[in-house]
This record gives structure tokens, sequence and C-alpha cells, in this order.
């Protein structure tokens, strides 16, 4: 018979997971998975997962009040590796390898359970500390069985009191990692993480659970708590840049689902449609589209970048959302739970997921060039404003006379081209059921048809020319009590000032001269 040597439980403990946090995911699935069993026998039971963290002892509990693990069971279920009942496909996890994550992170690991109407305590001991110690030691050449019983004890107790009483427990003792001891960062992160409903005060949970319901969809959800507060899907229609401040506002969702070539589910999912304005700062705990099977995220926020190029994967941190994987017996996590399995099905999926991002980065680019053509409407608005006020006060020069009126022919028909193009814009997405639409309202841009376009291209009167008088701003009758050669200076001095200076800080100079010589 081959043996099994050591090191496989090294890559099963101290290298399984990238982020510690991981190991609150796998205990909580495991716990996922019982209260789904136990539901099977007693639906009437009112099912919880209580994460607690105890600064004091420097400790961490995962329970559960599924019906616990028989005595006679536990040694196959809690201490035999890689063996598992559970069922691809159907179960979230099955491979029987998660429950050692936690040795990675403590110095003692415990699982403490007692089966529905037994009066028995079962207790599995794991000692890490002389786990790391045997896999340190080159010279020790056990087998991982070997080291399993070398490091493992199991104790059942009496106890009439719990007859009662139905729980399993993960108990993880002086926690070596201090990441795992900051609740509201674990709360933060099983929010996203973890199989919970969205918040009530999410809007759009209840449309949703419509669509769910229209393709005889299901969402696993589950009653966690961290300490005493429940956990919710940290989603809010409110986004906030990276000082905290309001930036934007979730105006509605949209929706996928996809089905493979067989005609069966494959995944289905949702993003959030908003002023889409750039990247979602990381301020927002819910950034990013998120990917889940069973509801339970896999990977990071980030997992869902792969599904767009690199230049633009920027583009799926402009958005919240949720694609699902519908577990099959192809569609299936990988032992890390960080993406899916290598598979034909997976590839089919992938393709699939990718022409969809195509098009959210193609509403990127349409949100993007409309606010472009907004911001340039509303800038060329502004210079029409400063060329009708400048010639209502009178210009410096006749060559300011000259640029004024060209600027404003050029402002205005980069206006008028704008507002054009937002209208045709505007017209294609209402023909293409554009979720942008939602873009244009008292929360995001200004309706193209309320914009009217400009009339004529020069303010001047026809008979206007550079050198009619009224228009320069030595011809006011202010400048009256000057002579020709007076003026002319005048005339010299605010050219000079308007050649060398911003609009702004030239003109309020030449207001304050004028003040002060006209007296």
């Amino acid at each position: 018979m081959a043996r099994i040597g050591k090191n496989v439980l090294e890559s099963l403990t101290r290298s399984m997971y990238a982020d510690s946090r991981c190991v609150y995911r796998e205990y909580i699935q495991n716990a996922a998975d019982q209260i789904d069993e136990a539901k099977k026998e007693h639906p009437e039971w009112e099912y919880n997962i209580f994460v607690s963290i105890d600064q004091h002892l420097n400790t961490i509990t995962i329970e559960d009040n599924a019906t616990g693990v028989r005595p006679d069971e536990v040694r196959a279920l809690l201490i035999d590796v890689a063996r598992s009942a559970k069922e691809r496909g159907v179960n979230k996890g099955f491979r029987g390898i998660g429950r050692l994550g936690g040795l990675a992170y403590c110095k003692t690991l415990k699982f403490e359970t007692s089966y529905y109407n037994e009066d028995k305590v079962s207790v599995i001991t794991w000692d890490a500390v002389q786990l790391n110690r045997i896999l340190d030691d080159d010279s020790d050449d056990r087998d991982a069985g070997e080291v399993i019983d070398a490091i493992t004890t199991i104790t059942t107790e009496l106890d009439k009191s719990i007859r009662d009483k139905h729980f399993f427990k993960v108990i993880m003792e002086d926690v070596t990692d201090g990441k795992l001891m900051i609740e509201k960062d674990v709360r933060d992160y099983l929010s996203m993480v973890a199989p919970v409903d969205y918040s009530n005060h999410f809007v759009y949970r209840a449309k949703i659970y419509e669509f769910m319901k229209t393709h005889n969809l299901h969402l696993d959800c589950y009653n966690i708590f961290v300490g005493q507060n429940q956990l919710f899907k940290d989603y809010s229609m409110t986004i906030y840049d990276a000082g905290g401040q309001e930036c934007d506002k979730v105006t509605g969702i949209e929706f996928w689902y996809e089905q493979d070539t067989g005609g069966k589910p494959m995944y289905w999912g949702w993003h959030s449609v908003s002023g889409l304005k750039g990247v979602i700062a990381k301020t927002n705990n819910a950034r990013n589209i998120r990917l889940r099977c069973e509801n339970i995220q896999l990977g990071d926020e980030n997992a869902c970048l792969r599904f767009l190029h690199n230049d633009k994967q920027r583009f799926v941190r402009w958005f919240l959302g949720e694609v699902h994987v519908i577990s099959s017996e192809k569609l299936i996590p990988n032992s890390q739970r960080d993406y899916l399995r290598e598979d034909t099905a997976v590839r089919e999926f992938e393709s699939s997921v990718e022409d969809n991002f195509l098009k959210l980065e193609k509403l990127c680019y349409q949100a993007s060039n409309l606010r472009k053509e907004e911001k340039n409407v509303n800038s060329a608005t502004k210079q029409e404003e400063s060329v009708i006020k400048k010639k209502e006060r009178g210009f410096s020069s006749k060559e300011e006379q000259e640029k004024a009126e060209k600027d404003l022919i050029n402002a205005r028909k980069s206006k008028a081209e704008s507002i054009k193009r937002l209208q045709r814009m505007k017209k294609d997405m209402e023909e293409n059921k554009s979720p942008l639409l939602q873009l244009f309202g008292p929360l995001g841009l200004q309706d193209p048809q309320e914009y009217s376009l400009p009339e004529q291209d020069n303010l001047f009167h026809a008979t206007d020319t550079v050198t009619q008088k009224d228009n320069l701003r030595i011809d006011k009758p202010i400048y009256n009590k000057f002579s020709v050669k007076e003026k002319n200076l005048i005339a010299s001095i605010y050219s000079i000032i308007s050649e060398t200076l911003s609009n702004n800080m030239s003109d309020a100079l030449i207001d304050k001269i004028e003040k002060d010589i006209t007296k």
C-alpha cells in the first residue's frame, strides 16, 4: 500500500489559503451543509450559526445548532482526511479537507459536538504546535496518517443536561493570526463572503427575489451572527468616495440568466446601474462584481476581473453585483474555493460571462462619453456667457473683440454638435432599452432634449465690425473725460493685461483700474 507523506498536511493547513479569513468561510460552509441535512428531518427547528471572538481568552468559536455528529461517526468524519459523505454538486463542501485549515492559525484546534437526543459530548483535539514541529523536522519520516494519530485525541463525556441540545463547535485556542481577532474586519469580510441574505434596507432585494422566482432559482441563506450582530450582504444605495463622502447613487439593477448548450441553467446574476463615474472606492465594502457558488463567494472581490482583458479589468470595479454559478457535477469550486475546477463546462461558462462583461465595458465607455458631451455643453455655455458679459462691459481692444467673436462662434458650434450627439445617444439608448437611460434625471445627467440649440453663431449684429464704436471699453461714456491720446494709452494697458493674465484675473484687474480712474 502506498504511503502518503506528511507534507500533504502542510498543503492542507499552513499552505491552504492566501487569506487567513478563509477559515471562517470553510467552517461556516460546513455548518451550512449540516443545517441543510438537519432540515430534512427537522424542518421546524430554527437554525443559527454563531461566530464568537474572545479577545481576553484569544479564542474563536464557530458554532451551529444542527444535529451534531454521532459519537460512533466522530473519527470517520472529523479525523480521517479527504473522506466525506457529501455529494458533489449538491453539498457546498465535499472533499473533507477544509476543516484542517484552522490548524495554521492557532495552537490548539478543537471540534466539540453533541448529537440530537443524546447525552454525550465528543471532543476532538488537534495539537497544531506538535504538528508544526513534526512538519519542520526533516528527520521525522512519519507518514500523514501517523502524524494525525500523534497530534489528535478523542474524548467522550456523559452530560445528561444536554440531551435536548444538539450542536457542533469549532474552537480555535491561542489564535496566532491577529487578523482573525478583529471583529469588525471579520464582520465586513463575512457579510460579503458567507451565504447570507440581502438586507431589507437594500431597495432591490425584492426585485432580485422576483427575478429568482420567475426563473425558478434558489438562494441559500442562513442566520449567521458575528458577536451580537446578524450578517446581511453589505449592499447600499449610496456609493462613497475614498474620503467617505457620498459621490454616486445606485439607480437600478440589471440581470443575467444564461443556460449551457444542453439547456440547463448555468449562472445568473445582477449588476448595479449608477452614475458610472469610475472605479468604486475601497470604502465601499460591497464594491466589485462578486463570483458566488451556493451563495458563497469564490475567491476575493477581484475574482471576476478575469472576465475582461488586463487593460479593461478596471471596469469590473465600476459596479456592484454578483455572478451566481449554478453548481453541478462539472461546475464546482476548486479545493481553495478561489475559482472553479478546470473542466470543459468551465470554459463554456467563461465564454458566456465574458460576453456579458464586454457589455458592461461598453456601458462604461458610453457613460464616460455622455459625461464628456455634457461637460462640453456646460463649458461652451460658460464661454458664451463670458463673451456676452465682456460685450456688455466693453472689450479692452479690437483684437480682444475679434478673438471673442471667434471664440463665441466656436463655442456655439461645439455646443450644438455636443447637444446633437447627446440626443442621438439617448435615442439609441431608448431603442436598445439601455440601462443608462436611468442616468438622466434628478440624480444624473440633464436630459439632452432640455437643451436648446444655438440659433446663431454670431452674438454681434450684422452692422457690428471691429471698427464699430461702443464695443470697446474706452468708448463708454465714463471715459469721455479723457483725451483721445489718454484713451489709447488706457486701451493699450487693458490689452496688455488681457494678453498677459487669465480671463478671470485680467477682468478683475481691469475692473479695479476702471473703477479707480473713472471716479
